[in-house]
């Protein structure tokens, strides 16, 4: 994984449920992200992400570290270095989806008339 594309795993006694579907999720990573806005200025950012047995099983680079997982449960001392591997592969073809700017609009125009 080079520098530029840190992805930072978020450490904690819970993982956050999956935001596609609700259910619990496996981990949670912090990844680099960004777009070009109207005026051509590149914005960069980070955005977290939720590893979901369900919603990422069909991912190549997911499903490994979903078994594994299921296999395992928790990384223990002697297993890490196998844990590290699949992070990593995991880690460099996960990527934050592009804004749907159509819809942040719609959900904008919601709030505004208090729909939300």
């Amino acid at each position: 994984m080079s520098a530029q594309r840190r992805v930072d795993i978020i450490s904690s006694d819970r993982t956050p449920p999956c935001p596609r579907c609700g259910q619990e999720g496996l981990l949670q990573a912090r990844v680099p992200h960004g777009w070009v806005n109207a005026s051509g200025a590149l914005v960069q950012g980070r955005n977290g992400v939720v590893l979901c047995a369900t919603c990422d099983a069909d991912q190549p680079h997911a499903a490994a570290l979903i078994t594994w997982f299921h296999v395992n449960g928790q990384v223990e001392v002697g297993a890490e270095h196998e844990f590290k591997r699949l992070l990593v592969a995991w880690a460099e073809h996960v990527h934050v989806p592009l804004l749907d700017e159509r819809a942040l609009t719609e959900e904008a125009a919601l709030w505004q008339e208090g729909e939300l």
